[in-house]
């Protein structure tokens, strides 16, 4: 009543148009625009807001509810976050750790800078009781007194959803504060150990005592042990996937006493024996497979003994349900290689290698292959002889050609590929010939030899492609103009540029050259104005004016910055860019320099292209 005395008192105009609003407001809101997206993209919505806004979220419908409450999507939740072990851990961190499935916890007690020992140290020394020791306790503390919990104690209580878990801290304060409570982890599917540096505090390897590692269920186990000497013991009946640094004989006996039964196994030699032994046990369940060595000095002069060939041949037909197989180095490949060729051929459906230089005798095995499907070929290099012509793999569908020109010729012995990542050179034209079920090609031109001339010859033939529907462009620079040389693509739908310097005047022949585009992406990529837009952000703004040069197509920028252009010409030369931000104090050590092996193997490299351009 008092509302229509309120309603009548109005002027009749003035009350015309509310009530015209009000029906336009209740037909608008009768309409519930934002349900009618899809799953996935509300996934991805709520994927971008923090915790505290999510709560909320799934008090708005029961779509929502359900949606935030579903296990697909919660599974995704990971908590990444940095405590010391023995400190009490703050009540905003158990919130976020009591919804994540997921969980990255980094050590500061472990930290590299003596300093921050000290500091950390004596913060754990004041909150833990006089008489107790570093680690699980039972003896009460002050935190625990006062109805606080320490990362240890939160972590392995046994009440967490945690389904994977990753902790970054030394050896010795990872078996004093962790211990055997990995056990009480019943949920637990993966556990990732990164074993850093020793601290203040540990024990001498060789005085401390073992570390057992003990759970019922744990089918995943990933050790980055890198050179450690620590000694541990293992049980885990149930593992099935294993990646180990083998450095030590701890780390061998454990990889030859599961082989029996993993499925999946990475695993990185440091010394010879190693590799050796390791191939004498049966993998009668493996799957896949990454092998790779790191060699210390030359590269092995030659491929193996009759002996060494009759271990690899054993090894190889222990493993008959082995199907995807990574080869790094060209010690590992020298032993395996021809033994899997010639007895997994049945098998095998992916194989990657990276970093070999090959005898050609010993890689026209790769032909016996008839059911890969995956191929990819990195820094690969044939020592000797012509490339591989009309190569017959029938089932490949995927092809990635990473600076290894040398091994095969595209020709149409590849006409059935759909897939291909490839590093450019002078076979582009060749290329888009023969592989005329192509549907998508990512052209990588950060390689180590200019590409300047051959993109002027060849990257007009990119057109010739009838099936192209998506087209990645890795590692363009400011010099590298392709749009000047190519000729327009209609039937491309989807451009990707990725880690690319490009000058925003470079835009302006979008349209004209792929008129049929339906989506455009920048991933990690720089752009370079000559005078960057005043008041606004310059990637919001280059976003707004690729919609205006592609109205109909959606454009996404993700990891993307703009510099001037006199700072994007020296980010070019990656080298003196990296020693000037080693300078300016950006980084604590220079990513430079290259192994004798690398430097062999660009040696050998540079003799073959000479006698080939020769």
């Amino acid at each position: 009543m008092e509302q229509n005395t309120a309603d009548c008192s109005e002027p009749s105009s003035k009350k015309r148009r509310k009530d015209d609003s009000d029906t336009l407001n209740q037909t608008e809101c009768g309409i519930d625009h934002i349900n009618r997206l899809p799953y996935e993209i509300l996934c991805k919505i709520f994927q971008h807001l923090y915790l505290e806004d999510q709560l909320p979220c799934a008090l708005v419908c029961k779509r929502w509810y359900a949606i935030l409450r579903s296990e697909p999507f919660q599974e995704r939740m990971s908590f990444n976050f940095s405590h010391c072990f023995g400190l009490p851990i703050a009540s905003h961190h158990l919130q976020y750790m009591a919804s994540a499935f997921h969980c990255v916890f980094d050590d500061c007690g472990s930290d590299p800078v003596p300093a921050n020992q000290a500091k950390v140290l004596e913060m754990v020394r004041k909150a833990t009781a006089a008489n107790d020791e570093p680690g699980p306790s039972s003896r009460p503390t002050p935190a625990s007194a006062a109805g606080l919990l320490t990362p240890e104690q939160l972590l392995f209580s046994g009440e967490l959803p945690l389904k994977s878990l990753h902790i970054k801290a030394s050896f010795d304060r990872m078996r004093r504060f962790l211990a055997d409570r990995l056990k009480n982890m019943q949920n637990l599917q993966h556990l990732t150990l990164t074993v850093l540096a020793e601290v203040a505090g540990d024990e001498l390897p060789e005085k401390a005592p073992y570390w057992v590692i003990e759970h019922g269920t744990l089918p995943s186990l990933t050790w980055q042990l890198f050179a450690n000497t620590n000694g541990y013991e293992l049980k885990l009946p149930a593992l099935e996937r294993y990646t180990v640094d083998v450095a030590n004989d701890f780390d061998l006996h454990y990889l030859m006493e599961y082989s029996e039964q993993l499925v999946e196994l990475t695993v990185w030699f440091y010394f010879e024996r190693a590799m050796e032994q390791t191939l004498t046990r049966p993998f009668p369940r493996l799957r896949k497979l990454l092998m790779k060595r790191f060699d210390k000095g030359p590269l092995s002069p030659e491929p193996n003994t009759r002996g060494d060939d009759l271990a690899a041949d054993r090894f190889a037909q222990s493993a008959p349900l082995l199907e995807d197989l990574t080869i790094d180095s060209s010690t590992v490949a020298y032993r395996i290689f021809r033994a899997v060729c010639l007895h997994n051929a049945g098998t095998l459906t992916r194989l990657t290698l990276s970093d070999v230089i090959f005898p050609r005798a010993l890689f026209v095995l790769i032909l016996e292959l008839k059911n890969l499907e995956f191929l990819r070929l990195d820094e690969c290099i044939l020592e000797e002889g012509s490339r591989l012509r009309h190569v017959d793999l029938p089932k490949l569908q995927q092809l990635e050609l990473i600076n290894s020109g040398t091994c095969f010729r595209l020709d149409g012995g590849f006409a059935h590929v759909r897939r291909l990542q490839y590093s450019m050179d002078s076979q582009l034209s060749r290329l888009c010939r023969h592989l005329t079920m192509l549907e998508e090609l990512e052209i990588v031109l950060r390689t180590g030899a200019p590409v300047a001339e051959a993109i002027r010859e060849h990257f007009r033939s990119l057109a010739l492609l009838p099936c192209l529907r998506t087209l990645t462009i890795n590692g363009m620079k400011t010099n590298t103009r392709p749009w000047d040389h190519c000729q327009p693509m209609p039937n491309v739908e989807q451009l990707i540029l990725r880690r690319c310097y490009l000058l925003r005047g470079n835009f302006a022949l979008l349209p004209k050259l792929f008129p049929g585009l339906k989506v455009l992406t920048l991933e990690g990529t720089m752009i370079a104005y000559r005078r960057l837009p005043d008041g606004v952000q310059p990637v919001a703004f280059l976003q707004r004016r690729l919609k205006g040069y592609l109205p109909r197509c959606s454009v996404t920028l993700r990891h993307c910055d703009a510099e001037p252009v006199s700072t994007v010409l020296k980010m070019e030369d990656e080298v003196r860019w990296r020693m000037q931000l080693f300078e300016q104090g950006h980084m604590k050590q220079i990513p430079y320099g290259q192994t004798e092996g690398k430097k062999e193997k660009k040696r050998r490299k540079k003799i073959w292209n000479e006698s080939m351009c020769g």
